[in-house]
């Protein structure tokens, strides 16, 4: 737990929910600036079911990147050149078909609110949107971090 010079206390659970707060909050502004700047290839109907996709493509991606620990944690206890190849192989899957079961979700709960363009029915435009995500994701956790006392 830790304390503020306001003496506020933040503990584990108030930080990862300020975390997810924050990351759902980039994810908003990149799923919008796609939306105003990359029309032609994805498009969302309301400001209401982008938050809905934030929310949901947050949580997935937690979900994945937990599978992807839980992997990298089988392979590493093993030693061997083969261990190396079938942890890379697999993890290249994982984060490769996690795209398009994220994908498929969103389109489920979102239906006809949110539409992609171009190529493999806009996989290309979801896995940009995607990166996009962890990018500001990531710039946004290094401005945290980088605010430490």
């Amino acid at each position: 737990m830790s304390q503020t010079k306001n003496n506020i206390e933040i503990n584990q659970r108030q930080r990862l929910f300020l975390m997810f707060t924050l990351f759902v909050l980039a994810d908003l502004a990149v799923i919008n600036l796609f939306d105003e700047y990359a029309s032609n290839y994805f498009h969302i109907s309301s400001f209401t079911a982008s938050i809905v996709m934030a929310v949901i493509l947050q949580i997935l991606l937690v979900i994945t990147i937990k599978i992807d620990h839980k992997i990298a944690d089988f392979f590493k206890a093993k030693e061997g050149l083969m261990n190396l190849i079938f942890r890379i192989l697999v993890t290249w899957a994982l984060l490769f078909g996690s795209k398009i079961i994220m994908m498929k979700i969103v389109d489920l709960i979102l239906g006809d609110k949110i539409e992609y363009y171009g190529p493999y029915h806009g996989l290309g435009a979801f896995v940009l949107i995607i990166i996009g995500m962890i990018i500001a994701e990531n710039l946004l956790k290094k401005v945290f971090l980088s605010l430490k006392d």
